[in-house]
């Protein structure tokens, strides 16, 4: 223990960034355009991005093969979603979700007719076009700033925010005793699920009869110790160990086919290995496997078919954990003499959120070779930085810093073979590995990440997608057809690839347009380069910003306040006046008015200053306004007027919340008696 450092002196030092001053009026920005042709690629086969856009690429496809999308509500209601997991298996899998009190599994063995989440998934079903009628644009929930807009009544927002949800019920729950369900991972056969809570429990069950079949205990004796959350479980490659990490900072491997002596109820000899280091709590386990001579070997090209039989060469594996005290710790839990040994140390600089490993690219067998392409590499996200390293001896081999703006919550990997009607004959585009990273901004980025990136020192911006929620959670389906996004406010929306299919197929789906009509017209427009270099370029309008808007980009704050006055728009004026705040510029605005701009601004002041809505921003204006001109009192009878009606209005606004603060004390007395009074009835009944 004596070698490890704690958080506070494992903390690097950000540099910091300057900040961009964006239009009032502008849509949310996005300062890196997404890639020409793989960002449309998700807009058409995802549907990931603005629902403008999405209609836009989509409008040609076919109703019965196009992408599906639902989102609903777990039975967990408004809980977090605490974690997101996909079975291996034909058609996405089955759908894990970690939230509250219990798991809850959709789709897997279910048929379409059986199942709420596999029905509404299904292209061209009456819950699909249900929802196409009454989805809104994402334009529509971004504000003056560019940011998401403030509900102004919460049952108003809530109600449509619920009209937006599907009505889908969970095909099988599986109970955690009451206690809180922080993971939830399938083994590699689907059937049984490692479950981790937050009393320090790991829980096998069985993915179709949802019985419990072991319980494992973090604690050294059952029923005692400190037993704390576990917050990440990992399956090895045999499937007969699970490793889980959990707030004590310890890393535990468990035998789950073993006897009473391997860890089960009962028992208090404890886990197999006990990996002991960290300083803090761990919040990510994974396993490393690969190839044992595949790190020996230099990089070189290898067919698809050589090695397929190469079936021979034993796997070996490592045990990494990542930790809140900012490092990755990789383990041997394999050799005899030396099990449960840490072989590296990794430092991230910011406390270790998520781990993904990115298996050898060595059987993709085509494109130029790369020396990382018969190692496994590890990614490690934290704070808003990602992470490439070599668990192997610990180096790092790149440092990317994201565009989000909280921290990273979630990562996955997307391995997608693209059809050929997609690329044409672009073969550097066939096969691309892609990562995807949630934060708590609402953001979702795709990214690069690709050999030939990571030894480019850069992993490109690919797409992105703004949510109105923070998200938590992240998953993709083993064969990429489903991507499960989970939200703080317990939302999971769920998106389904539509069908990848061949250039004849692609063509027998296309109609000629009727002459004379809008989409002959058009035709050709939306058509890919057959030229891998060219690009398609789409001619956007540009937006003209509003006068106050130019105004303020030339630093004139009085006058652009004094034009946005005379609109007579509450919400756009806040907005102007929240721009100023944030620029430092309200007194330099609010400051050397004469008789009539004063009147304009305290005019408005009186007006909506008892207004729940504006009261936050007015209230500061007030202060400031009494402050500058508070002198001045007595030489104009306008001005006096207006400051007297502002402190009466100020007045009779304290009055009424003084009253309505006594008549909440009197019903609150009220309630409480009378549950006092129906407690001693029932006591009295039942003596």
């Amino acid at each position: 223990m004596s070698s490890f450092k704690s958080s506070l002196t494992l903390q690097t030092q950000k540099p910091t960034t300057k900040s961009t001053v964006q239009s009032t009026t502008s849509a949310l920005s996005t300062s890196i355009e997404s890639h020409p042709q793989l960002g449309n690629w998700y807009l058409r086969n995802y549907g990931l991005g603005p629902r403008r856009l999405v209609r836009l690429y989509t409008r040609k496809t076919s109703p019965t093969n196009r992408y599906t999308k639902v989102s609903f509500l777990t039975q967990s209601l408004k809980n977090p979603i605490a974690n997101l997991s996909f079975s291996r298996g034909s058609a996405g899998g089955s759908l894990a979700v970690a939230s509250g009190p219990r798991v809850s599994l959709y789709g897997g063995n279910r048929t379409a007719g059986t199942s709420d989440f596999l029905r509404a998934l299904k292209a061209g079903s009456a819950a699909q076009s249900r929802r196409d009628g009454f989805e809104d644009d994402d334009e529509d929930s971004v504000d003056l700033f560019g940011g998401k807009k403030k509900a102004e009544d919460d049952d108003e927002n809530n109600a449509n925010k619920s009209a937006n949800l599907d009505n889908i019920d969970s095909d099988r729950n599986i109970s955690t005793g009451g206690l809180l369900a922080e993971c939830a991972v399938h083994r590699s056969d689907g059937r049984l699920i490692a479950v981790g809570t937050e009393g320090g429990q790991v829980k096998i069950c069985d993915a179709n009869s949802r019985m419990t079949l072991r319980t494992f205990n973090s604690s050294k004796t059952v029923g005692g110790g400190d037993r704390k959350t576990i917050r990440d479980v990992a399956w090895m490659r045999d499937g007969k160990h699970v490793v889980a990490g959990g707030d004590d900072g310890v890393v535990r491997v468990w035998n789950v086919s073993g006897g009473m002596k391997d860890g089960g109820v009962g028992d208090k000899s404890g886990a197999d290995f006990h990996l002991r280091g960290h300083g803090d709590k761990v919040t990510a386990v994974k396993i490393v496997s690969f190839k044992k001579d595949d790190h020996n070997i230099k990089s070189k090209k290898r067919s698809r078919e050589a090695i397929e039989q190469d079936t021979l060469s034993s796997w070996s594996q490592l045990v990494v954990s990542g930790s809140y005290d900012h490092t990755i710790r990789a383990w041997d839990v394999e050799s005899a003499d030396q099990g449960g040994q840490c072989l590296s140390v990794m430092n991230h600089g910011d406390p270790v959120q998520a781990l993904v490993v990115l298996p050898p690219t060595a059987s993709y067998g085509r494109g130029k070779a790369s020396k990382f392409d018969n190692l496994p590499l590890l990614v490690s996200a934290g704070g808003t930085t990602l992470k490439i390293w070599n668990p192997l001896n610990g180096s790092c081999l790149l440092t990317f810093r994201t565009m989000h703006a909280k921290t990273i919550t979630s990562i996955c990997l997307l391995d997608i073979p693209y059809d050929e009607a997609e690329d044409d004959d672009n073969e550097a585009n066939r096969k691309k590995r892609h990562i995807m990273t949630a934060s708590l901004d609402g953001l979702l980025r795709i990214h690069s990440i690709s050999n030939e990136d990571i030894a480019a020192g850069s992993l490109p911006f690919l797409h992105g997608m703004q949510f109105s929620d923070p998200l938590s959670a992240l998953a993709i389906s083993q064969d990429m057809s489903r991507v499960a996004i989970g939200t703080t406010t317990g939302i999971v929306t769920v998106h389904q690839r539509r069908a990848l299919l061949s250039k004849q197929q692609e063509v027998k789906e296309r109609k000629e347009p009727r002459h004379g009509t809008y989409s002959y017209f058009m035709r050709g427009a939306h058509e890919k380069a057959h030229d891998p270099d060219d690009y398609l370029l789409l001619h956007q309008k540009k937006q003209k910003l509003a006068e106050y808007d130019s105004l303020l980009r030339k630093f004139r704050y009085g006058d652009a306040l004094d034009k946005v006055l005379q609109q007579r728009q509450p919400q756009v004026v806040i907005a102007v006046i929240e721009e100023l705040g944030k620029r430092r510029g309200l007194t330099i605005a609010l400051s050397n008015r004469d008789e009539e701009s004063l009147e304009a601004i305290l005019s408005f002041t009186i007006r909506f200053i008892d207004d729940p809505k504006y009261s936050t921003y007015l209230i500061g204006v007030a202060h400031i306004l009494c402050d500058i001109y508070g002198s001045l009192i007595g030489q104009s009878s306008v001005v006096d007027e207006l400051f007297s009606k502002l402190r009466n209005k100020v007045a009779n606004e304290c009055s009424a919340q003084r009253m309505l603060l006594r008549m909440l004390g009197q019903i609150d007395f009220c309630m409480t008696t009378a549950e006092i009074e129906s407690a001693e009835e029932k006591t009295s009944q039942s003596v």
